[in-house]
């Protein structure tokens, strides 16, 4: 750091929100939710919205972004039905939206798996990186913080260090007030953790 006029006026890194108000511009983020509660729905619906600049949430329309959208559990199929039943359809650029379905990446547990993802996320100039889920994403336990915190090292840390925001899929424990399955060091490397309740 350099403790300069710019550093004591904060003129070099206001924070603003890439997606508002749930997506903070450079920051990691935590979604999780019950099973079947529509949180990968959302988070392709957030994902789609910012690709293609259309308004969402409190965010009006505006220029698309660029988002790598790493999916575990979802097929093509999957992925056409869904957007087509958000309206988007063959005259919508979706080109911005870099879509990979059940991905073959190394566990981003890991050093080669968080280099792969880092460096794909730098070369596509990526806006947004989106982990549906990350419990598919991982190798280590579930219930070991050693996981989470090998994450963080290895994905996490380096996605924020390259200021790409990250948005984090979770399952909700069977307790669903006390957070995400697993590890309770799952929060401590992220900025913001969303939870997100069927109605």
């Amino acid at each position: 750091l350099a403790f300069d006029a710019d550093f004591w006026n904060g003129t070099d890194d206001l924070e603003d929100f890439l997606v508002a108000p749930i997506l903070a511009r450079g920051r990691g983020h935590a979604l999780y939710a019950p099973a079947k509660a529509g949180k990968s729905l959302f988070g392709l619906y957030v994902a789609a919205c910012a690709a293609t600049g259309r308004p969402v949430l409190d965010q009006p329309a505006g220029l698309p972004l660029r988002v790598v959208y790493a999916d575990l559990e979802m097929t093509r199929a999957d992925v056409r039905e869904r957007l087509g039943d958000m309206g988007y359809g063959p005259a919508d650029d979706l080109s911005a939206l870099v879509y990979y379905a059940l991905p073959s990446l190394a566990a981003l547990d890991t050093p080669q798996g968080g280099a792969e993802l880092v460096a794909l996320a730098q070369h596509l100039e990526a806006d947004l990186v989106v982990i549906d889920t990350i419990s598919r994403a991982v190798r280590g336990e579930e219930n070991s913080n050693d996981t989470a915190q090998n994450f963080a090292m290895h994905t996490g840390t380096p996605l924020k260090r390259a200021g790409i925001t990250l948005l984090r899929i979770d399952h909700a424990g069977m307790d669903v007030a006390r957070g995400a399955r697993g590890a309770s060091a799952k929060h401590d490397d992220v900025d913001v953790v969303w939870q997100l309740l069927p109605r």
